[in-house]
């Protein structure tokens, strides 16, 4: 399989995307990066450095639904008239969907911010909306779908954690990632709500998507940031390690006293802003639902504000 990358510009701290052309035929993109001047000028300099036209495309992949890997998509295509894949589970995030708005005010407030914090944080997010157009995919992909390609085809990976409709691209030897594997950061198992409202466990299920990824031996992984990763196993491997050791490292914190989910983010990362509290926020609750999963903390709701602590033993 040909895999040609194409590195976008974004606003945000992580940095540039990656965006990957596949010649075809089918013409693909696999993500396409923000709604922002600068990325389009990069797409279409990438598209023209590779002979390929924005209005060749005919089909584009969506790995999921965080803006800066789609929101230029509904550009993409009105220029080009692509079919536009995704998995079901982004579709709330990519049509701009708000039902995640009072689950995530109740989450910010029972970890202790006041009211004013969620509503700051809401204008935040309001902010980015600039930089994406809703869109509705054409084509819904689930696990183990094949996406055909000249040479081959293309398996469908559901591998959720970073986000809940987050899917890869596998060939038996080569993987297109998204967010599942980076090279330099642990992605963000970042706080996402089912559509009644209750939070999901997103760093345990992003952990399996590891486990299930390793266990396929991908020679080569093709990364949402960064650079191919030749080697995924041992990255795999080291990413494991940091959870694991960022879990014990909280239940030791845990063990000494009582903690709100807010005091544990200003421990862990001290001088968060709106811009990354969310992130910060998303980090050590996937560490505290590893702890609960496993029967090692208890959770107490007081004053409407949750506070953990490690399990006592049984019988103590």
């Amino acid at each position: 399989m040909r895999i040609i990358p194409l590195l976008l510009p974004t606003p945000y701290p992580v940095g540039p995307v990656n965006a990957y052309l596949l010649p075809g035929p089918p013409v693909t993109l696999v993500d396409c990066g923000p709604k922002t001047d600068e990325a389009r000028a990069a797409l279409e300099e990438g598209l023209r450095r590779a002979s390929c036209k924005f209005e060749a495309i005919e089909r584009l992949v969506i790995t999921h639904g965080h803006t800066d890997h789609f929101g230029l998509a509904a550009a993409v295509a009105a220029a080009s008239g692509a079919r536009v894949y995704a998995h079901a589970d982004e579709v709330p995030k990519l049509v701009g969907d708000r039902s995640f708005v009072e689950p995530a005010r109740t989450l910010i407030t029972e970890a202790g911010f006041p009211s004013e914090v969620a509503d700051a944080l809401f204008n935040v997010w309001r902010s980015f909306r600039g930089h994406l157009d809703r869109i509705a995919p054409t084509h819904l992909v689930a696990d183990g779908d094949r996406l055909p390609l000249e040479d081959g085809s293309l398996e469908v990976l559901h591998t959720p954690g970073h986000a809940q409709g987050h899917i890869c691209l596998w060939d038996g030897k080569t993987l297109i990632a998204g967010d599942l594997l980076l090279e330099e950061i642990s992605p963000n198992p970042v706080i996402e709500f089912d559509l009644e409202g209750r939070r999901l466990h997103t760093l345990p299920a992003y952990l399996r998507s590891l486990h299930r990824v390793a266990a396929l031996e991908p020679e080569v992984a093709y990364p949402g940031h960064g650079e191919p990763i030749t080697a995924p196993a041992a990255r795999i491997a080291e990413i494991l390690r940091h959870h694991h050791d960022r879990k014990e490292r909280l239940a030791r914190m845990l063990a000494g006293r009582d903690w709100t989910l807010r005091d544990l983010a200003a421990e862990w990362f001290p001088g968060l802003d709106l811009r990354t509290l969310f992130l910060g926020l998303s980090e050590v609750m996937g560490h505290l639902d590893l702890l609960e999963e496993e029967g090692r903390i208890t959770i107490d709701r007081r004053g409407g504000v949750l506070h953990y602590r490690v399990a006592a033993p049984d019988g103590g």
